[in-house]
């Protein structure tokens, strides 16, 4: 069995690309869908938000080729390759591990990943994409994730884009406590932007969601004022900080429309911050006079001045990952010795099913209840002679020569080539293939 991981990330992937990339929950379902249906994979999992977008295979080694030619004609975007990483056992495992445990996101710690690949376990699950692999596979990275936050105090003081967003524009205005503020979206990152100014002491807090009765609630939450979406463009002038997250595809603030805040703002600058990916936020209004516009990839210079103890803190995690990925390992060699099992097994309970049927011949006339006995004890038997036999295969999976145990198993017991082949063949590859 091979596990294999397709990905872009914000370390790599331009948020350009990456708001190309970013699929909802049809999207990932409906190519999650064309992926199983062209490819003989053993489970799939497509993880998108706004930082990555990352697909994690069974037994997909073999396709891998053709898997990525799939997805260069779903997205058509040119130079795709460029950012690429292709991760397969240990490697993806230790990714994944590090996805899940916040090491891998902007912002070390932040525990918005773990809940967002949670989310997207259960719903592959639940449409049963997941298959026989990768469920044990995710649910030791949420284990692990659990480990990192329990042995280590990397989640303290929480920080997240969403901090950094209000930490730049305290930067910039210094007192927030007499700014306005419009906060655009009701999400968990918009919530989380609302706690940060709220703890900064802003002077008005306007919120507006297309679904009104979100904004309502969370500015009666937080006392702030709900504006219904379609007036956003009469109050926008309003705020001198504009702090957007939402899922809209198209920009929700464009260039014209800061151009008119700004007649009536009267030479009052307007401070954007966009954390949405797609962007929220028209680029371009920066070219105007009197704004500044950040989008979340900008917020990366902000995010790493806040990570310095959390740095600290993750020598301890990564050594909690490494610790967990050992025994990942065995694992993943255990796995080598399963087809070989399962030869042995089928070729014990055959011959003792052809020797019982002989013996059933010649005793005439047995009750049907002392013939479930005996085959209920033949199967308890071949059971009890095989049970130290596979302890022990397992066991020698981990050595590097198994290879040469498969050999003189197969010989001693002149078990069926294919599977013994496909142990063989399959042996984890626990290296990085392409990254």
């Amino acid at each position: 069995m091979h596990f294999t991981l397709i990905g872009w990330n914000y370390k790599k992937t331009p948020i350009e690309v990456r708001e190309r990339l970013t699929l909802t929950q049809d999207q990932q379902i409906e190519l999650a869908g064309r992926l199983k249906e062209n490819f003989k994979l053993g489970g799939i999992l497509i993880l998108s938000t706004c930082n990555r977008t990352e697909f994690f295979f069974a037994n997909a080694e073999q396709q891998l080729d053709p898997i990525i030619e799939m997805l260069q004609r779903y997205w058509n975007i040119p130079d795709l390759l460029e950012s690429i990483y292709i991760l397969q056992n240990l490697e993806a495992s230790r990714h994944l591990f590090k996805v899940a445990s916040s090491l891998d996101s902007m912002v070390l710690g932040e525990p918005q990943i773990l809940g967002q690949l949670k989310e997207t376990f259960h719903f592959f699950s639940d449409v049963e994409l997941i298959g026989k692999f990768l469920h044990p596979l995710f649910t030791k990275a949420f284990s692990t994730a659990k480990r990192v936050r329990t042995e280590t105090t990397i989640a303290s003081n929480a920080v997240s884009v969403s901090y950094a967003a209000v930490e730049l524009a305290r930067h910039i205005f210094e007192d927030l406590s007499k700014q306005s503020v419009i906060v655009i979206g009701a999400g968990e990152m918009a919530e989380l932007a609302v706690q940060h100014l709220m703890r900064n002491g802003i002077s008005q807090l306007f919120l507006t969601n297309r679904t009104f009765a979100s904004a309502a609630e969370l500015a009666e939450k937080y006392q702030g004022l709900a504006v219904p979406f379609e007036h956003l463009n009469r109050h926008l002038h309003q705020a001198d900080i504009v702090i957007s997250s939402t899922g809209a595809r198209n920009y929700i603030i464009t260039k014209e429309l800061v151009k008119k805040c700004l007649l009536s703002r009267k030479g009052n600058p307007m401070f954007f911050i966009d954390i949405a990916v797609p962007r929220d936020i028209d680029p371009e209004i920066n070219n105007l006079h009197g704004t500044f516009c950040y989008d979340i990839d900008d917020l990366q210079s902000i995010v790493l001045q806040n990570q310095e103890e959390r740095k600290k803190q993750s020598i301890k995690a990564e050594e909690i990952i490494e610790d967990e990925l050992s025994k990942l390992e065995i694992w993943f060699r255990s796995l080598s010795a399963v087809p070989t099992i399962r030869s042995l097994r089928k070729t014990f309970q055959s011959t003792a099913e052809v020797e019982l049927e002989k013996v059933f011949k010649r005793i005439n006339k047995l009750p049907d209840c002392e013939r479930k006995e005996i085959e209920q004890f033949v199967h308890r038997l071949v059971n009890k002679l095989l049970h130290e036999p596979t302890r022990n295969l397992k066991m020698l999976a981990q050595e590097e020569d198994f290879h040469l145990h498969i050999e003189s198993i197969t010989k001693l017991f002149d078990l069926s080539s294919s599977p013994l082949e496909n142990t063989v063949q399959q042996k984890p590859r626990l290296k990085i293939i392409k990254s």
